[in-house]
């Protein structure tokens, strides 16, 4: 029988009355009645006793309970319990929770960049030496933004809205300021379930194959990328991709309206490319591109108007400022080769790339370029050294002048040369050594680039040029 603390202490109190009401009505002065009512009393008294011991027993029954079980249910007593959680706990749980919630949403984020400090010296016959000090600092974050959807922001120093081929900042100008723009934001979607699939939008880095003989190493494309990959697990074939591209460069709001393609300037195409392992020690990357650029003539007013300041404008023309056109127009059909010999070392592969590009919608026989590079070495680890060597030959209209290597004497009507050595200094710090060495093919042609003070007939004398870079990533 489980009988409660508080009955007990009740029981003892409506004891305690009722002796002092049997006493308080006892009126006869009888020894006999005296006698009952010691009696009386000296049984309640037991009474008591008996029921103060009953309690002191549940008790420590009550303690010795709460001691071994923790978890067992609790007797109510007079003794204080354990005040709850203060506030300041709450409020430390909560902040521990959003930090944990932040921490989440950071390490699916990466933040990175690089610092280019660059010596530029440039000699010529008939024109002024040149010693700049150049400065390139770009810095993004990219990530995934969910489970299929990755993206990125970066911003780079640069002229900003004219010149879509430099970063470089020449450190002149009295201590000004300098401009920073954004240089990529793209999002691009991957699904787990078909990672052969990639679906790119925005200003985004190239998602195929080129060299600078289209497209310079500092710019970044603006569009729609669209690409399949698929890979065999059997045989030579490594890896075969299809990647289609809407490239849109120039928005018109036309009067009277129009279509798209036909007020809007844009280049769609595509390219294929595949993946070879010729045996243990060649791979090889074949890559055939078709580009179609509609509506380009706005680039050249741009360009002869000096809107765009990315390169000289040596491409065939009609017109003269702001009526200026392109004679020619343009679609690239580009073929790379790109093969890797490994060596007995693996600091010390040989590489080989031939490139061969013709625009068949050109309206003269200026219509091609060639471009080789080959390189001995890698840069992946700390003290990894590479020499290299390429050679360029560009036509008049083998490819739009805006965008091309913009380190290029000229870029079209040219033969270029360039040696460069590189040196992994540290784990994030490379050390380059670049010469370039090239003159105008044809200075007879319309926009050919020459000093102005050349002789008459003489050919355009060779621009020597030496860089130096130190470039830190992080």
């Amino acid at each position: 029988m489980k009988i409660s603390i508080f009955s007990i202490v009740l029981l003892v109190a409506l004891c305690a009355p009722a002796q002092q009401s049997s006493i308080s009505n006892t009126t006869d002065p009888g020894q006999e009645q005296i006698s009952a009512l010691r009696a009386e009393v000296a049984e309640q008294r037991k009474q008591i006793s008996e029921l103060r011991a009953i309690v002191e027993k549940l008790l420590q029954d009550k303690a010795a309970a709460t001691a071994t079980t923790p978890a067992a249910q609790p007797i109510a007593t007079t003794e204080p319990l354990a005040p709850p959680a203060t506030a300041a706990a709450a409020q430390l749980a909560a902040s521990d929770q959003k930090l944990s919630a932040l921490q989440s949403v950071a390490e699916r984020f990466r933040l990175s960049g690089d610092v280019r400090v660059r010596y530029d010296g440039v000699r010529q016959d008939y024109t002024q030496d040149r010693n700049r000090t150049l400065l390139r600092v770009r810095l993004g974050v990219e990530g995934k933004l969910g489970e299929d959807v990755s993206g990125g922001l970066f911003l780079a120093t640069g002229s900003l809205g004219d010149n879509p081929t430099g970063t470089n900042q020449t450190l002149s100008e009295f201590f000004t300021r300098r401009a920073v723009g954004l240089d990529r934001g793209w999002v691009t979607y991957n699904p787990t379930q078909a990672k052969w699939i990639e679906l790119t939008g925005g200003k985004f880095a190239f998602t195929w194959n080129r060299t600078s003989l289209t497209f310079d190493s500092d710019l970044n494309p603006e569009g729609f990328s669209q690409k399949f990959t698929f890979k065999p697990k059997k045989g030579a074939l490594k890896a075969l991709s299809v990647t289609g591209l809407q490239l849109l460069f120039n928005e018109v709001a036309a009067p009277g309206g129009g279509s798209f393609a036909a007020n809007d300037s844009f280049a769609v195409g595509g390219q294929v490319s595949g993946s070879f392992d010729l045996g243990n020690r060649v791979s090889t990357t074949v890559s055939g591109l078709a580009l179609n650029w509609q509506n380009a003539d706005p680039i050249a007013t741009a360009m002869a108007t000096r809107v765009l300041r990315s390169n000289l404008l040596t491409n065939a023309t009609v017109g003269t400022g702001a009526n200026t056109r392109f004679l020619s127009q343009f679609l690239y059909v580009d073929v790379i080769a790109d093969n890797t010999i490994r060596t007995g070392s693996d600091r010390w592969p040989v590489r080989f790339l031939f490139e061969y590009l013709n625009n068949p919608r050109a309206r003269t026989d200026e219509n091609q370029a060639v471009f080789l590079e080959t390189s001995l070495g890698r840069l992946q680890k700390h003290k990894d050294y590479q020499f290299g060597y390429s050679f360029a030959r560009v036509e008049q209209d083998a490819v739009l002048a805006a965008f091309n290597e913009s380190e290029f004497r000229a870029p079209t009507n040219i033969l270029q040369h360039r040696a460069f050595f590189q040196w992994m200094v540290q784990k994030n710090t490379t050390a380059i050594f670049t010469g370039w060495l090239g003159h105008t093919l044809d200075r007879n042609l319309q926009n050919a680039a020459v000093p102005p003070t050349l002789p008459g007939q003489s050919q355009d004398p060779y621009v020597k040029k030496l860089q130096m870079d130190v470039i830190y990533k992080f």
